[in-house]
């Protein structure tokens, strides 16, 4: 018994290398979606060669039939076949010949709305694109969706009742022609009703805010969209449920239940992670989403790492338009220290952010920083009052996979010299990567960095606020900030200009893993010393159920600190 057993998982083994032996249908006459449907239809396709005689044989005598059918959706009512069917002792063989005959063509369109939807322009707009007019090939899948589009565009649009009193296609098989006759009758257009919203965590005119749909207003699908998404997305509720109760029309009103199921109040999270910049990493934040009835929030987000740690708080405030508008003041540390210098800061900050329809972000603010660094050229103690505004838009096919999209990110800063500030500055800083997608899964990456300050003398500025690069979000090969303007003892000081140019060929070679091969150039420099630096380098890529993870070898091409370096990261760049 024991040795039976062990011979069972050999057995079966030798059972699935034997190849399958797949029986021979061949098809003639016919190409393209004609050949597809049939075969999609065609029953004895789908067979192999170990199927039973009796079984083929019956197949064999019903495929006239199924092509038959086949070729009608399509508009060929004079289909000829000839067949043959052929046995040996391995398998078996079938052959069928399709003259498919003269494809009816559609003679007229006749299509009338009725109801108050007979002057809506979205049904004329319809009508003019759909997909058979006069002249066309009939298409019986093309009819349908004809159908469908219209009762779909009533829907939306709030004509909740309409229906079609007449549809009709009349086929002349001897004349190949074919006529399209559909009335819809929209009946009444219906209005939103009355709005009910059942929650009890927020104040009931704050959450009104979030809302596109208003009583009295025309009843629409995208209006129902747009609130749910806009409640959805506002943080607060861990479900949104909105339901129109068509049962209980009333003089053309329809009324409208929100059921919203809140999140809880407090939110804690930790984690653990590592960059090759700043090494290992540990977090800590926490979240009070209702402060108060009025949407009032609260986060504090905690970072630790022995190169960049930090510790922020913010309180938030919504706007009159919560979906767009938000006011935040708050405060922040910041220890960093690296090869080319320490810095402490402290930073109190008051921001506007909007968001506009066109995909862009916008943030005004106004940071009030106090800094004490150390270079191994000089430091010393900063005030600064900074205010200044940044734009992002990130544009992607895929949240989690893209290979097309763009990221751009500009932003707008400065101060003036005055009791309560120690320099005066301007500086403007540029962000921005494109995806493009190539051929045979490849993928094309390119990134650039720039930033310009204006000032006296970039020594008079905190660190923070001078240019650094190198590291893996900026020319790879090179340590994090290693590069910028040397003073006259060989030491980086920081500098007024930066520019980083990246260019990298991204490869699939697995359902989630990738290659990539990359060549980044620049550095940051001051208008008298222009010096670009050069790294290049392979990588790898994995897209992990958490987010896609990067891994590069690099090698830089000018004198740094070491001979090749080993960057780590993990997060989408869009």
């Amino acid at each position: 018994m024991i040795s039976l057993i062990n011979k069972i998982p050999l057995l079966l083994s030798l059972f699935l290398c034997v190849p399958q032996i797949f029986a021979d249908a061949t098809i003639s006459g016919i190409e393209d979606e004609a050949e597809d449907n049939v075969k999609i239809m065609l029953s004895i396709q789908k067979e192999k060669c170990d199927a039973p005689k009796w079984k083929i044989e019956g197949l064999f005598e019903n495929a006239d039939q199924e092509i038959d059918q086949a070729l009608r959706a399509l508009g060929y009512y004079h289909a000829a076949i000839k067949k043959s069917l052929a046995f040996n002792k391995d398998c078996w063989k079938a052959d069928f010949h399709i003259n498919p005959g003269q494809r009816t063509l559609v003679s007229n369109v006749d299509i009338d709305i009725i109801g108050d939807a007979k002057d809506d322009p979205a049904f004329s707009i319809l009508l003019q694109k759909m997909p058979l007019k006069q002249g066309s090939p009939l298409h019986h899948g093309r009819y349908e969706t004809m159908k469908s589009k219209i009762e779909s565009l009533a829907l939306d649009s709030g004509y909740l009742q309409g229906s079609f009193t007449e549809k009709k296609l009349l086929i002349d098989k001897q004349n190949n022609t074919a006529q399209i006759k559909l009335t819809f009758d929209s009946g009444k257009r219906m209005v939103f009703g009355d709005i009910s919203v059942q929650q009890d965590v927020l104040d009931d005119g704050f959450v009104k805010k979030y809302l596109s749909i208003k009583s009295g207003e025309t009843y629409t699908s995208e209006q129902l969209a747009k609130t749910h998404n806009a409640l959805s997305q506002s943080g607060y509720f861990d479900s949104v449920d909105i339901r129109s109760d068509l049962e209980h029309i009333q003089g053309h009103q329809v009324p409208v239940t929100i059921k919203l199921t809140a999140k809880k109040k407090a939110h804690y999270g930790f984690g653990v992670g590592f960059d090759t910049d700043i090494g290992p990493l540990l977090n800590a934040s926490y979240i009070n989403r209702r402060i108060n009835r009025y949407g009032h929030f609260f986060t504090s987000n905690v970072d630790l790492s022995t190169v960049l740690s930090t510790a922020e708080v913010d309180y938030s405030i919504p706007l009159d338009k919560p979906m767009t508008d938000l006011f935040s003041f708050g405060g922040g540390l910041k220890r960093e220290h690296t090869d080319t210098f320490n810095s402490m800061s402290a930073t109190l900050s008051a921001r506007h952010k909007h968001a506009y329809t066109n995909g862009w972000r916008q943030t005004i603010f106004l940071d009030y920083t106090y800094e004490d660094f150390t270079t191994d050229s000089d430091s010393g103690q900063t005030l600064l009052l900074v205010p200044g505004g940044s734009w992002l838009k990130s544009v992607s096919n895929d949240p989690l996979r893209p290979t097309e999209g763009y990221r751009v990110e500009f932003e707008v800063k400065g101060s003036y010299e005055n009791p309560i500030s120690d320099v005066s500055f301007l500086q403007g800083y540029l962000s921005a990567i494109w995806l493009h997608e190539l051929p045979l899964g490849g993928k094309f990456i390119g990134r650039t960095l720039q930033g310009v300050t204006l000032v006296d003398q970039v020594t008079q500025l905190p660190t923070s606020y001078r240019f650094y690069a190198g590291g893996i979000n900026s020319v790879r090969g090179y340590n994090y900030k290693e590069l910028g303007p040397k003073d006259s003892s060989n030491n980086v000081e920081g500098g007024e200009l930066l520019s980083v140019i990246s260019a990298e060929y991204e490869q699939a070679v697995l359902e989630n893993w990738g290659v990539a091969a990359f060549v980044d150039t620049g550095n940051a420099f001051n208008f008298d010393s222009i010096d670009f630096k050069t790294g290049v380098g392979l990588g790898v890529r994995w897209y992990s159920p958490v987010g896609p993870i990067r891994l590069d070898f690099a090698l830089p091409l000018n004198e740094s600190d070491s001979s090749f370096q080993i960057h780590f990261a993990a997060g989408g760049r869009l």
